[in-house]
């Protein structure tokens, strides 16, 4: 550890329980004013509102998770980790965004302080595109991307005006953001890991599209496809396993036509045009499971034909 590092501990220690707290505030709110513009457009809930007592996370208040993403990492408190079978060493700064995210995405359900916390990873998006770094960057599109697949229409509810505005205005922020990321980063993403770029895939596909049916896709770990026939109610047994017998969903879907090489790279109206070119882009293996979920399934029942990803989306577990 560097003498500057033991010096801001020092120094943190020499401070009383209210003194340390006000100067959190004050690293906090001075990192917050580089990315002032931004914050008057999203006006995300203020921390001191007492609206962060009414809309928790899975472990409760997150006001606290979301504060300490703007605290230089060197002054950060020690963190303990939420995910105690993580056993990879990382930074405060690192434990504290996985510890928030955790909170947000907790066996995929939704929780009401997303409504709050995701005007914030916008703008500690912002920050980290003005300092150019990677690796945050891509850390913050996967995981605010993973967390709003889970803000499926049934889970969700009436908030106050000054919320639902805030939200939806970073909503669209962050889609601009991650298509600009995207398209200035596509060589840095491709020497990502594929898990990696899996994840980050469905994320951008929760982001830009179709949040149910990245849900769908990151439930079922890109293998299950539940489907009910929507016109009778048949529930198909055979199709649970999915992908794991892929001679049953090649019997059972008649795939979409292959669009590989029709994407201009910047158009996102087709979701299976630019989501099977940018799986195909990456080299990932998954990508001849995609025009199965977006090929033809018919009802064994009744005969109903539909989109297999569209169905699935209708399926309520």
């Amino acid at each position: 550890m560097s003498d500057f590092i033991l010096y801001d501990r020092e120094y943190l220690n020499s401070l009383t329980d209210e003194e340390r707290s006000d100067f959190w505030k004050s690293l906090i709110e001075q990192s917050l004013t580089e990315v002032e513009e931004l914050r008057e457009q999203l006006k995300p809930i203020p921390f001191a509102s007492p609206l962060w007592e009414n809309y928790h996370g899975a472990y409760g208040n997150v006001r606290e998770d979301v504060a300490f993403l703007f605290c230089p990492k060197e002054f950060l408190p020690q963190m303990d980790k939420i995910r105690r079978l993580d056993f990879e060493k990382k930074n405060n700064e690192q434990i504290n965004f996985d510890n928030l995210c955790e909170n947000l995405s907790h066996q995929l359900s939704f929780y009401g302080a997303t409504y709050l916390a995701m005007p914030y990873f916008v703008l500690l998006l912002e920050l980290k595109r003005q300092k150019k770094e990677f690796y945050w960057q891509m850390q913050i599109i996967m995981q605010a991307g993973i967390i709003l697949s889970t803000a499926r229409p049934c889970w969700q509810e009436e908030i106050p005006e000054e919320i639902r505005t805030s939200y939806e205005r970073s909503k669209e922020l962050l889609q601009d953001r991650a298509k600009e990321f995207l398209g200035q980063h596509l060589d840095e993403l491709k020497q990502q890991s594929p898990d990696a770029l899996l994840y980050f895939s469905t994320a951008l596909l929760a982001i830009l599209d179709d949040p149910e049916a990245a849900y769908q896709l990151i439930m079922g770990g890109w293998e299950q496809t539940p489907v009910a026939c929507p016109e009778c109610d048949y529930y198909d047994d055979d199709m649970e396993d999915g992908f794991y017998d892929p001679e049953l969903i090649k019997q059972k879907v008649e795939p979409a036509e292959s669009v590989i090489g029709a994407w201009d790279g910047t158009s996102f109206d087709n979701t299976y045009l630019w989501f099977s070119n940018l799986i195909h882009d990456f080299g990932l293996e998954e990508e001849w499971k995609l025009p199965y979920y977006y090929g033809t399934y018919t009802c064994p029942e009744c005969g109903k034909k539909g989109i297999l990803i569209d169905w699935m989306k209708q399926f309520e577990d």
